[in-house]
């Protein structure tokens, strides 16, 4: 394309909105039913498929989308309707090790079973506080303790018999006294000697005497010993009597809760707890009448705790309790730290001040929770804290989860409990950035073997027939959840162009909803602050325009500055080597466009095009490439038959902080060529694109609010009806105004023209027709002459030695880039 003629600008009828609320179907949303469906993503419904219905290990679900674009609610709703299909899964609770203590034994029981058996071993204890002590105090207990103590009473008396004999064949008499003490008295002729005697009586008599006492010394302790052999096997026959007796009473009532239950870890665990029950009878012999016992801890002798501590090992803590559950769980944990997700065992400090826990002190975490059935978690947050993604792959991969103790101070406080492990059965469903899985994927070799499923989110859906018919649905499920009034159709017409305003593309909607909702939310704000039965389309329209005033501020100040003149805009007299061009800036949740003015200066010389915002070092590598591309241009252009003799320089004026990108390279190329040629361009027409090579005019981003930050600042400064913005023809679809520059457009105030090659603009901008290099009355005619002559003056004046403007090497250069934002003024 040499000599094209100037594009028509677009009309009101080009910019659109094509859209018809007479074709919707309705006339209000009230008409409609709530929308109860996710649309336009069949990508992700198909992830999900497959992600749920494959049960092997490595098949959990990453759901990649950026926040608001319904990932969420398209998760909750999948797994609620597949849950729903499926069974409700096992309780699960934590029992006494009878043998390890510090090991708890986990046992699953039939959804709801679990406190049915918490409460079936509470109401054990409960009667054998009852039944044991009357037990014991029974006619027949106490005849068999009477005999066995009868029985050993006569062996104690035949152990005492037989020292008062060995006492009577020495001439001592025994006698006990007061607190089970024997004494031995010496005899004489059957009288006990007496201290008189006893002075009369030989050496030889008092030797024998002593020799004979030493003796029944040795024999009583003999006989002690034997003595409390006997007493010690009187007390082994009385416990096992009691034992008897015990088993007798708690054995059928332990077999008739292992009857209920008819598992064998539960009748395993009652074993162990009949044999710690005869092994511990003295604890419901303490207190013979559990309503004494309770009125006591009322009354405050007795602590209440000391009722739970005593019958500690017999309680069961269900971790686990699905009574409730119709289906399958699905849990959504929206605070994934350690605690929250794998569980903890609490710890507390008892009356004595000691760190205590114990097995009914564990305490589940959601991934136990989900067991059997679904887990949702935003994996960023997961990221974020201490342990849990190494914790997490462990029982995902491991297929188990140990509930153990996260604690900073680890040092300082300790958990002697190591509570079995319970198998996992969980589908884990993560959200997350599409950023978030790349890296992963690049850089934890694990994350691919578990999350074999991504359910991505497409930012955009769209825009089909159905689309208005759909957001007054959406409005609708709004209005009945929240209360807002209902919207008519134009005002559904006008959140769709609104909609694909926010993708920037008429063909298509935004898939980040929450945006929309914020926009059916304010828009149905200032239809009741002005008493309106439904909301308008111009409701509508002020929402945006308030979402737009409220972020505003710097874009309006820039404007400022330019109308006062301390930002070089000049919208007049054609310049040359001057052109306008576009910039937008993201200022968070708002982008806002404005011109910025380039310059460039021309000379004689070998050093080509030196950018100046390289040289600074403000420019990033987009930007330096479509430096690069203009050089290409030039040489493909004009240097086919002799070599450039150019030294130039562009420059964006006033811009204080680093640029970015290529979409200024059109505008850029346009007012070199004006430097060289002497041609002057117009400064009322804004430029905006990229070209390549061939002088083809590629689409560039932000072209709606590049083409709305230009109009603010010819509406501020004051419309003339010749302003207007120069675009890519392949970003006409990607424009869409506010309504007051479609209706400045349609007033023809305002003009946007759209270009396929820079030859267009060449003939928009200098009026003159772009032709060819060998045409000297054409644009790119005058171009060659002047290069030529350059040429010739080089060859005159040759430059002497080394020039300091040579071109710039830019393979490999690192170009450092200032974060801060492009404001003016600033040094």
């Amino acid at each position: 394309m040499t000599d094209c003629q100037v594009p028509p600008a677009l009309t009101r009828a080009d910019l659109g909105p094509p859209l018809d609320p007479g074709t919707f179907g309705f006339g209000t949303t009230d008409e409609l039913t709530p929308l109860d469906e996710i649309v336009g993503q069949p990508r992700a419904a198909r992830a999900f498929e497959v992600g749920l219905g494959v049960r092997q290990a490595g098949y959990h679900v990453f759901v990649s989308g950026v926040s608001g674009s319904g990932r969420m609610e398209m998760a909750q709703r999948v797994l609620t309707a597949r849950a729903a299909t499926e069974p409700v899964p096992r309780d699960w609770a934590y029992v006494n090790n009878f043998d390890r203590s510090e090991e708890p034994v986990a046992i699953a029981l039939p959804a709801g079973q679990g406190s049915q058996l918490q409460r079936d071993l509470a109401n054990l204890i409960g009667r054998l506080m009852d039944e044991l002590p009357k037990a014991f105090q029974r006619e027949d207990f106490s005849h068999e303790k009477d005999r066995l103590r009868k029985r050993y009473q006569e062996q104690g008396a035949a152990l005492f018999a037989e020292l008062q004999q060995l006492a009577r064949e020495r001439d001592f008499v025994v006698q006990q006294v007061a607190e089970g003490q024997i004494l031995f008295f010496p005899v004489k002729n059957g009288e006990p000697i007496s201290d008189e005697v006893a002075q009369q009586l030989s050496a030889e008599e008092r030797e024998r005497i002593e020799r004979s006492q030493r003796e029944l010394v040795e024999a009583m302790e003999t006989i002690a010993q034997k003595q409390q052999e006997v007493d010690r096997q009187l007390n082994a026959d009385v416990r096992q009597v009691e034992r008897t007796f015990a088993a007798q009473l708690i054995s059928p009532l332990l077999q008739e809760i292992a009857d209920r239950y008819r598992d064998p870890e539960v009748s395993q665990w009652l074993d162990g707890m009949k044999s710690h029950f005869l092994r511990n009878l003295d604890r419901f012999r303490r207190r013979a009448d559990r309503l004494q016992v309770q009125l006591e801890a009322v009354m405050g002798e007795i602590p209440q705790a000391d009722l739970q501590e005593r019958f500690l090992e017999y309680q069961v803590n269900v971790v686990v309790d699905n009574k409730a559950e119709t289906h399958a769980p699905v849990v959504f944990e929206p605070a994934p730290n350690y605690r929250n997700l794998f569980g903890t065992i609490e710890r507390v400090v008892d009356r004595f001040g000691r760190v205590v826990t114990d097995f009914t002190r564990i305490k589940a975490g959601s991934l136990l929770r989900a067991n059997g059935g679904y887990l949702i978690l935003d994996l960023e947050d997961a990221l974020q804290e201490p342990f849990v993604w190494k914790l997490l792959k462990r029982a995902l991969k491991t297929g188990t989860s140990r509930i153990e103790v996260y604690d900073p101070f680890e040092l300082f406080t300790t958990s002697a409990l190591r509570p079995e492990a319970i198998p996992l059965d969980v589908k884990l469903v993560a959200l997350g950035h599409p950023l978030l899985y790349y890296l992963l994927s690049l850089y934890d070799d694990d994350f691919r073997e578990l999350f074999r499923v991504k359910a991505e989110f497409d930012t955009e859906i769209p825009l089909t027939t159905e689309a208005g018919r759909l957001y007054g649905r959406l409005v609708r499920k709004l209005s009945v959840a929240e209360g807002l009034p209902a919207f008519d159709a134009a005002a559904i017409a006008e959140l769709l162009w609104l909609s694909a305003r926010l993708v920037g593309d008429r063909r298509r909607l935004t898939g980040e909803f929450r945006l929309v909702i914020d926009l059916i939310r304010e828009a149905a704000y200032w239809a009741r602050s002005e008493s309106a039965p439904v909301v308008s389309a111009a409701h509508v329209r002020r929402a945006l325009h308030e979402q737009i005033y409220r972020s505003d501020l710097i874009a309006e100040k820039i404007r400022g500055l330019i109308e006062d003149g301390t930002l070089r805009i000049r919208l007049g007299e054609p310049a040359i080597g001057s052109v306008h061009g576009l910039t937008v800036a993201e200022l968070g949740d708002y982008a806002a466009g404005w011109p910025v003015r380039l310059t460039a200066s021309v000379g004689v010389g070998t050093a080509g095009i030196v950018n100046i915002e390289r040289e600074s070092r403000l420019s990033g590598r987009t930007f330096d490439k479509g430096l690069l591309i203009l050089e290409g241009y030039l040489r493909n252009q004009y240097a086919r038959q002799h070599p450039l003799a150019l030294s130039a320089s562009l420059a964006l004026e006033q811009t204080y902080g680093g640029v970015d990108g290529d979409s200024a390279s059109v505008a850029e190329l346009l007012c070199l060529l004006s430097s060289i040629a002497g041609i002057p361009l117009r400064q009322d027409i804004a430029v905006t694109g990229s070209i390549n090579q061939l002088g083809e005019v590629q689409a560039v981003g932000g072209i709606t609010e590049k083409v709305e930050g230009f109009f603010d600042v010819c509406r501020q400064c004051g419309l003339t009806g010749r302003q207007g913005v120069c675009i890519p023809a392949a970003n006409v679809r990607h424009l869409i105004p506010r309504d007051e520059v479609l209706a400045a457009i349609e007033r023809g105030e305002f003009h946007v023209w759209p270009i396929e090659h820079v030859n267009q603009g060449i003939a928009l901008l200098t009026g003159l027709p772009a032709g060819r290099p060998s045409a000297e009355e054409t644009f790119h005619g005058r171009v060659a002459q002047r290069l030529r002559e350059m040429l010739g003056l080089l060859k005159q004046h040759p430059l002497p030695g080394p020039q300091a403007g040579l071109p710039v090497e830019t393979a490999g250069f690192e170009i450092p880039q200032d974060p801060r934002p492009p404001l003016p003024g600033r040094p």
